[in-house]
Order: C-alpha cells, then sequence, then structure tokens
C-alpha cells in the first residue's frame, strides 16, 4: 500500500474513532510518525504514535484499541508484546479435514441361535427395495456344500438393513440376519420334505402298488386251491 494511502486511512480513523480534542495532536503525531531507524513510517509506527499520545492523553479505551493494533503489526520481538502479555496473535488455521470414512469390512460375523455366519460383502442384486437405494449385500451360506442354501441381507443408503427373504422387514444387520438365516432354514426343511414325500408316493405307485397287485393275486390264487 503507497505512504499516502497508509497515511490516509489513519486520518479516516482518528476521524472517526479520536477523542475530538485530541484530534489535532493525533493528526500531527501521525504526521511526525517515523520508524526507529529513520525510515517513513509503517502501519506499526503510525498505531505507536497514535497509541502512546492516547495512553499519555488518558484516553485508555480508545487506546486498548491502538495498542491492539500495533501489536499485531509489531515484530515478534519488540517489547510492546512484553509489556501487553505475548506475543501477537498466532494465524488462524483452517479447520483440520474431517477424517476420511473407515471403509466397510468386506465380511461380517453374526451369531444366530446357536450357529455361527460369516457373511462375505458382494455387489447389491437390485437397485431399491420399496424406495430405498441398495448400499450393499451379504451373503452366506446355510450349507457350505449345498449353494442353495444361500441367504443374503441388503444394506441400504440410510444404514438400515433387511433380509433378502422378506421385504418390508429393516432394521440392524444383526436383526436381518437373524431373520434371513431363520426364514431360509424353514424354507429348506420345507423343500426337503415335500421331496422326501414325494419320493415315498414315487416308490409306493413305482413299486409298493404293483408288487400289493401281485402278492393278491398271489393270495387269492392260493385260497382258491385250498378251497
Amino acid at each position: 500500500m503507497a505512504q499516502a494511502d497508509l497515511l490516509a486511512q489513519m486520518q479516516d480513523w482518528v476521524a472517526i474513532y479520536g477523542p475530538p480534542p485530541l484530534r489535532t495532536e493525533l493528526l500531527a503525531a501521525l504526521n511526525n510518525a517515523r520508524a526507529e531507524n529513520g525510515d517513513p513510517p509503517g502501519p506499526a509506527d503510525y498505531w505507536q504514535a497514535v497509541a502512546e499520545l492516547l495512553v499519555a492523553k488518558g484516553h485508555l479505551d480508545v487506546a486498548r484499541e491502538a495498542i491492539k493494533r500495533w501489536q499485531m503489526l509489531a515484530p515478534a520481538d519488540h517489547p510492546i508484546h512484553a509489556v501487553m502479555g505475548g506475543g501477537p496473535p498466532p494465524e488462524e488455521k483452517p479447520p483440520a479435514p474431517p477424517p476420511p470414512p473407515k471403509p466397510e469390512p468386506n465380511s461380517r460375523i453374526v451369531r444366530v441361535i446357536d450357529t455361527t455366519y460369516t457373511f462375505q460383502r458382494i455387489e447389491p442384486q437390485m437397485d431399491k427395495v420399496q424406495g430405498r437405494k441398495v448400499k450393499a449385500c451379504w451373503e452366506t451360506f446355510l450349507d457350505e456344500n449345498d449353494k442353495s442354501s444361500r441367504a443374503v441381507v441388503n444394506t441400504f443408503e440410510d444404514g438400515a438393513c433387511g433380509p433378502w427373504a422378506v421385504t418390508g422387514v429393516f432394521t440392524d444387520f444383526a436383526g436381518a440376519a437373524a431373520v434371513e438365516v431363520v426364514v431360509r432354514s424353514m424354507q429348506r426343511h420345507f423343500v426337503f420334505t415335500t421331496k422326501k414325500d414325494a419320493k415315498v408316493r414315487k416308490l409306493l405307485a413305482g413299486f409298493g402298488l404293483p408288487l400289493m397287485t401281485v402278492l393278491g393275486v398271489f393270495i387269492g390264487y392260493i385260497m382258491g386251491v385250498l378251497h
């Protein structure tokens, strides 16, 4: 900033904040201000001249503002800091950025009843469920050797989780995993039972009933012979 502009700013400050009876003397102090080495005054020199005159004349309220500005501009080794109790105020540092979010684990372990299941993270199998954006899916197998025993849990962008087997249920991961495991276990039991019953019916129809027919004919023949 040019010397004339700096002096003009100081004069404006005196005109606004300087006590009226003292304004002429303050302007004169500004015009006579010099740096300690005789060079043209800088901002700190102007504020020093104003502050010293205000203190000498007993205008301490206004002097405090001038002293604060003088202290902010003075070199770190200037005696004003010792008088005022400390160096210039530290520069304000921008707030530290928030830590990056922790990456979500690739697996989750859940215990349901007396069995522990490890769910592995997989890509979402669908975009939304009942209007909720699916963030990730978690997969496990009730029987490691049976790929049809697959159980899946969805996690959503709002933090809720839902079992794949039952839509409309939104809870935490442990709750969703428990619902998924129990429902899938019941489904598997029903399928196995149905298959077993069907196999029995097929056996009876393909072998049992013809055998009973043969036995019936044979028994009838024997009874006819005996009579």
